[in-house]
């Protein structure tokens, strides 16, 4: 698509790719409808490289850099840094990033490059990434460029998918018996479901309080402002719903769906636990489907999966008892599909720190290289099946 070079952009840098030229624009503004629309635009466009997502983070202190990737006046990729100030000195991290459209040969390099000369030229202490989920390629360039494994911070390495292409009645076939069955026991016991607004947000945070108490978790994002932030910048685009499930009036569950490109992401999720016999969740996320499918989104995707889980399906092998009675099988009995999300990594300009890290994490890092190993041979059974 067209840049539009605002005020709020300025040229950082220029390179020759091939027999044209590519051209870095930074900006530092909270509002870029230019970027918005070429992640919706692309399969590699993730909400968490948007602007929506960095209004909502800014609430802990987030805050943005945008790099935008033009070639003959052309945004073909680009990447948002997110940091902040913390005791390590400054820290940032691209979470679905960068993005970088295929057709353009060297552009992931360059993207890369641009990556640690912006890491260097802002002072960050760490910057980690983790590329896009349908990326392939771009964790091997990283690697490759002298970016180490992340293993100092939890990171999502999986999610579970579910695809509506085919339709909702192809959907409500792969989902399980007994899910069908509780969805329909929701209803003849008197659960409905109800859209909410930006009032009822308090409401939602407390149902994932709740959760939260119940799983022994700290509440992620920590307080209602999050969410406040959230839907204030993501719903002038209709880029987020709050779905209730209720009964006699009372919410007892509750989604915050996050739609972006073709994608609806449930997102964030809360239930009271107090009338599990009605089925509330069963219920709402069937009716959640039912609502993408018919409104022409492609994928739903449940946001989280445990890794092991993730190659064991993949690799064509049993789960383990203990992996039966996760919470991950709840979102799996809905027809969705183990998805693996590309190693995050870390780049750390001062090469005494690079020491340290490697030091410090020589056993974590052997671990998640096995990791990645085992989960490279899961996408390779998969190409073969």
């Amino acid at each position: 698509m067209k840049f539009t070079s605002s005020g709020s952009y300025e040229k950082i840098d220029q390179s020759a790719l091939g027999d044209r030229v590519v051209a870095a624009w930074s900006s530092r503004g909270h509002e870029d409808i230019c970027w918005d629309t070429f992640l919706q635009e692309t399969p590699l466009g993730e909400y968490r490289q948007s602007t929506i997502w960095a209004q909502a983070k800014s609430t802990e202190g987030w805050k943005p850099l945008r790099v935008v990737l033009t070639v003959d006046g052309e945004m073909v990729g680009g990447f948002q840094i997110l940091w902040r100030q913390s005791w390590r000195g400054r820290i940032g991290y691209v979470s679905g990033g960068p993005v970088v459209l295929p057709g353009h040969p060297g552009l992931a390099e360059y993207a890369t490059e641009l990556l640690q000369k912006v890491a260097r030229r802002e002072r960050l202490r760490a910057l980690a990434v983790q590329p896009p989920g349908l990326c392939k390629q771009m964790s091997a360039r990283l690697a490759g460029s002298g970016f180490l494994l992340e293993v100092s911070a939890d990171v999502n390495e999986a999610t579970c998918v579910v695809d509506l292409r085919d339709g909702f009645e192809a959907v409500e076939r792969r989902m399980s018996r007994e899910t069908r069955r509780c969805a329909k026991l929701a209803v003849n016991r008197g659960v409905t479901i109800r859209e909410g607004g930006r009032d009822d947000l308090q409401t939602f945070f407390e149902l994932m309080l709740s959760t939260c108490r119940r799983q022994g978790a700290e509440p992620n994002p920590a307080n209602v402002r999050y969410f406040l932030a959230l839907w204030d910048a993501a719903r002038p685009g209709g880029c987020v719903r709050l779905f209730f499930a209720t009964y006699e009036n009372q919410p007892l569950a509750g989604y915050v769906c996050i739609i972006f490109g073709q994608t609806v992401s449930l997102w964030k999720k809360g239930w009271t636990s107090t009338e599990g016999r009605r089925y509330p969740n069963d219920l709402i996320t069937y009716e959640v489907l039912k609502w993408a499918s018919s409104t022409g989104y492609q994928f739903c995707d449940f946001c989280s999966l445990d890794k092991r889980m993730a190659i064991a399906m993949l690799s064509g092998n049993p789960l383990s008892p203990e992996q039966e009675r996760s919470r991950h099988m709840f979102n799996l009995r809905f027809g969705a599909g183990p998805r693996l999300l590309p190693e995050a990594r870390v780049y750390l300009p001062n090469p005494l720190i690079r020491l340290a890290y490697r030091v410090i994490f020589h056993k974590k890092i052997r671990q998640a290289e096995e990791n990645y190993r085992l989960a490279d041979q899961a996408a390779k059974f998969v190409g073969r099946a």
